[in-house]
């Protein structure tokens, strides 16, 4: 093919097809020049897997820096129906899941939180976070997703890792009747109780008139999917359990730790969620060009997620001491099997419902001043609520043996429980019962406690964006100036409510209740057949289940009062009918945050010895004022309430705290490429970006937590003046473009960030809260006890405290205006670690001429000074989401049939830290997905899609291998449909 025609090929491409994607094909300065240069180009349509490809590479090669996109085949057809599944294969992007569906991203080794997402060039709001779940978003309306891995000045900040783009179409970038509408029927194998085929149905209209100047786009999904989640789980693995006082202990220790150190199973358990997730999104356009030099667009996207699930958990609970019959101790100090004497076999019966809601609103104005100046004003009010809806988010009821063998009804015991670490990927876990029993009984069941939480989280966005560029009409190497300001707010609010209470019957007679019909036996044998140690192999396979409304109906009507009661408490915590929902609100948390944003961008080119260079400069410079609020109910005094029990007094009101802070940064970037020969291209890159702190940590909280015991007087505080985290980043690539759609590249980027957080613990006084263990009444209290002869126990001058001053024994003494202040031990989050990263990136596509066959591979290896020790204790700074990945698909498109085949891979990673330190690993992961479609005419085509086709399941652990967290098991998907497009 002759090579300036192939060029000119590839720009017809992005200019025809890019469907929002204009900012990234170089401005003309006049628009006669524009009109002689389009008169050369040879203009060709393309579509399909093919076109999307070539389109997503001819994008990665015009742009200043290292860009990476993900295009549409078509207008309606996006390449997944999860923006995630798509990203996921792009070099350097892995995904995490949620419900066996893409949800977040990391990029480079940097998790969701450091990735910033806009939508047409706009921030974002969230909810709960800066991590923004891609599994909100339906596709039919996205006509491209860009990633920038080196940053601009005229792009928002807050993408450590990347700033991903999402465009949409307009109705005046792809003049005329353009319309489709598709429909879906979806198979999820994992489903057991939904309908085993749920609907997808989603269609876009845009259409111009007026002479191409007035035009509106619609466009609408709704889209329904049933699963079953299955999972095995052990809530925390603890440190150093004192079992030396169980008695008859037979314990095997093969710990090889040079300190010792050993961690114990809280629990072990079955169980899966029956899920329904119903997504709804549309999006209206309407754009006005008055004149040839001025384009008006309006926007409303709306997206809605609904979320329920039914679930079931059963198995043992462990008492972590005293009561262990036998254990071993692996050689990393696990306790890989476990016996403990007594205890529950219980079901969680549980609930739960969210919404997932996102609305944007927004006025684009683009004015084409003069020839060589453009202006472009651009407003937004975007949201985002997460909320738990209905009875809250997470609505349980306990049920299991209440170990009564003295009631009415007297109720079997567990002898023994077991669980065993040590072969398959998730545990065995067995019991036997009291005399001799073989299985529990119906009539062996009650009620045991009982909760609901509600949360709800809310992102209210307003942003204002002046943008302007000047194009250099004359001679010389600068040929445009980019300029801009704008102003950015967004408001946090986090709020959680959670019930408190128990259910009737805290343990002992509650079976006597329910009527044992209530109690159906429930054969577990086919879960979790997915790892070994699951399906067949477990040895425990049956649990009871029960009607969650029957359960709570019996729940509420209990008497309080009932002299045989043992109860803890005595009524459901929220009412059903919605009356009253998880009761009052705990915590209510707000962050604000305000970003006044200038920069300026210079774009050069020019040659140098024959080789074309192109380079870009510019200076971004950012204020941000942060206020943060925080209900809170104060602790005003500690009060001794005996021997070495205490307890705080709190305020009798809730008030609201203030918190403020404010940070400067001057965020610099340089992009130079260099086409060294025909059709290879150098580049290099510098910036200096930013991610914003977590807003939790932002948060104006001062938290006494637990009970002031001498030397245990704890407090967190939050700190609203934290600075962002900032990131040197130098980025080099080399890419070799041999053919139509076919490329290799190599390339280089090292990250040295700073102001990573560290939580420090110092010792401090508060105000107003005095210590009345060390004050002039406890000296006396001592001095009085030396001299009778006595030992000076905590009790012991507690009771002289209270003969001192004539009150009566074991009345508690709070601390007074004579007593010193508290010593607190106060932590808080610092601005304190610095990280290094670098990596490679690889990656080739190749189309095989004519014959319709192609292959795209990339691979990334990450590498950093940020990986977590699993043998070390106690706090250690580490980078969660830092991974290799790979992908490989591939295609086939010809004649109206167009396929893919897709292999994405992730390796294991750092998940995070549990509550005692302990690093939370991710095990590698790898999915195969499968995409046919077949053009019956022009206007109709049909398709299959396949997801998870192996049936892939998940794990992660703690530590070590052995200390399983959570096993999740999913399964396949199957999607056949149609789309007409008109």
């Amino acid at each position: 093919m002759n090579h300036t025609l192939f060029k000119k090929k590839q720009l017809a491409i992005s200019l025809s097809m890019a469907m929002g994607l204009s900012t990234l094909v170089p401005h003309s300065a006049a628009a006669e020049e524009k009109s002689e240069k389009a008169s050369d180009i040879e203009v060709i349509q393309v579509s399909g897997i093919r076109g999307s490809l070539v389109k997503s590479m001819d994008i990665k090669r015009q742009s200043a820096g290292v860009v990476d996109a993900i295009t549409s085949e078509d207008i309606g057809k996006f390449p997944d129906t999860n923006l995630a599944e798509s990203l996921q294969r792009i070099t350097g992007v892995s995904i995490d899941r949620s419900n066996g569906e893409g949800s977040k991203i990391t990029v480079r080794g940097f998790g969701p939180e450091f990735n910033l997402v806009t939508l047409n060039n706009r921030q974002m709001p969230t909810t709960g976070g800066r991590s923004f779940d891609f599994g909100d978003i339906a596709t039919e309306s996205v006509s491209g997703v860009e990633v920038y891995k080196t940053a601009r000045s005229d792009i928002p900040s807050g993408g450590i890792g990347a700033t991903v783009n999402i465009t949409t179409a307009k109705p005046l970038s792809n003049p005329g009747l353009k319309a489709s509408i598709g429909a879906k029927a979806v198979h999820d194998t994992s489903n057991e109780t939904g309908d085993n085929i749920t609907p997808e149905v989603s269609g876009i209209y845009s259409n111009t008139f007026n002479d191409d100047r007035f035009g509106v786009l619609i466009s609408g999904s709704v889209q329904e999917r049933n699963n079953r989640e299955q999972s095995m789980a052990v809530d925390n693995w603890i440190p150093n359990v004192d079992i030396s006082s169980s008695p008859d202990l037979a314990l095997t220790d093969n710990n090889q730790r040079a300190d010792g150190a050993t961690w114990y199973p809280q629990n072990a358990g079955y169980a899966f969620s029956d899920n329904t997730r119903k997504r709804t999104n549309g999006q209206l356009v309407l754009q006005y060009a008055p004149t040839d030099r001025i384009t008006a667009t309006l926007d409303y996207t709306y997206s809605k997620l609904e979320f329920e699930k039914d679930g079931r958990s059963f198995g043992v609970w462990f008492n972590n001491g005293g009561n262990v019959s036998s254990a071993n101790i692996n050689e990393n100090g696990t306790y890989t099997k476990v016996t403990e004497i007594g205890g529950d076999y219980s079901t969680n019966l549980n609930r739960g419902a969210t919404e997932n809601e996102n609305k944007s609103l927004g006025l684009n104005i683009d004015w084409q001043v003069t020839d060589n100046l453009n202006i472009e004003f651009d407003a937004h009010n975007s949201s985002a609520e997460s909320a738990g809806v209905g009875l809250g988010h997470d609505a349980f009821m306990i049920i299991g043996n209440t170990s009564c063998s003295w009631c009415e009804n007297p109720t079997v015991n567990i002898d023994e429980k077991m669980a065993d670490f040590s072969q398959g990927e998730i545990p065995l876990i067995d019991m036997t019962l009291t005399n001799g029993q073989a299985e529990l009984l119906p009539s062996d069941m009650g009620t045991l406690f009982a909760g609901v939480n509600k949360d709800t989280n809310t992102n209210d966005l307003d942003q204002y964006q002046l943008k302007g560029t000047w194009y250099n009409e004359n001679t010389g190497a600068l040929s445009s100036i980019n300029f801009g300001v704008s102003h950015t707010k967004v408001d946090f609010r986090t709020t959680t409510a959670y019930s408190g209470q128990l259910a009737a019957g805290w343990w002992l007679n509650s079976a006597d209740w329910y009527d044992d019909s209530m109690f159906t036996r429930v054969d577990s044998s086919g879960l979790l057949d997915g790892f070994s140690g699951g399906g067949s192999d477990k040895l425990l396979n049956y649990y009871y289940d029960a009607d969650f409304d029957e359960i709570v109906a019996i729940a509420e009507s209990i008497d309080c009062d009932h002299p045989d009661g043992g109860i803890g408490a005595c009524s459901w915590p929220a009412d059903v009918n919605g009356k009253v929902q998880a009761g009052p609100i705990d915590d209510d948390h707000r962050v604000s945050e305000e970003t006044t944003a200038f920069y300026a961008q210079a774009n050069f080119e020019t040659e140098f010895n024959g080789m074309p260079i192109n380079i870009t400069a510019g200076l971004r410079y950012e204020s941000t004022d942060v206020t943060a609020n925080s209900l809170e109910r104060p602790a005003v005094a500690m009060e001794w309430v005996n021997g070495n029990e205490w307890s705080y007094i709190y305020a009798d009101e809730r008030t609201f705290s203030n918190g403020e802070g404010s940070t400067k940064e001057f965020l610099p970037n340089i992009d130079m490429n260099i086409e060294v020969v025909e059709d290879v291209i150098a580049r290099f890159s510098y910036s200096r970006t930013l991610a914003r702190p977590p807003v939790g940590a932002l948060r104006s909280t001062t938290s006494f937590l637990g009970n002031p015991k001498v030397g245990q007087r704890k407090v967190a505080v939050g700190n609203p003046n934290l600075k962002p985290y900032t990131a040197d980043n130098i980025d080099l690539s080399l890419e070799y473009y041999y053919g139509e759609g076919s490329y290799v590249s190599a390339g280089y980027y090292r990250k040295q960030v700073d102001n990573f957080l560290v939580n420090i613990t110092t010792e401090e006084t508060i105000d107003g809260i005095t210590d009345p263990f060390i004050g002039d009444r406890a000296e006396q209290a001592r001095e009085d006890l030396a001299a009778a002869g006595e030992q000076p126990s905590d009790q012991a001058i507690h009771d002289k405290i209270n003969e001192n001053q004539g009150t009566e024994e074991g009345t508690p003494i709070v601390g007074n205006s004579t007593d010193p202040l508290a010593n607190f031990f106060v932590s808080r989050d610092n601005n304190v670690e610095t990280a290094n990263l670098w990596g490679w990136e690889l990656a080739a596509q190749h189309m095989f001429g004519e014959t319709g066959f192609g292959i795209a591979a990339n691979a990334t290896f990450v590498f950093g000074d940020v990986e977590a020790d699993r043998d070390a204790i106690g706090y250690q700074f580490a980078l969660p989401g830092l991974s290799d990945s790979a992908n490989f698909s591939a295609i086939y498109d010809l004649n109206g049939l167009s396929a893919r085949i897709s292999y994405n891979w992730r390796d294991e990673f750092l998940t995070g830290f549990d509550q005692h330190s302990s690093p939370v690993f991710t095990e590698s992961y790898g999915q195969w997905d499968i995409n046919v479609n077949y053009a019956v005419n022009e206007k109709l085509t049909v398709f299959v899609e396949g997801l998870n086709l192996t049936d892939e399941t998940q794990r992660t652990y703690v530590r070590y291998s052995e200390q399983l967290l959570r096993a999740n098991q999913y399964g396949a998907r199957y999607n056949i449909g149609f789309r007409y497009s008109f």
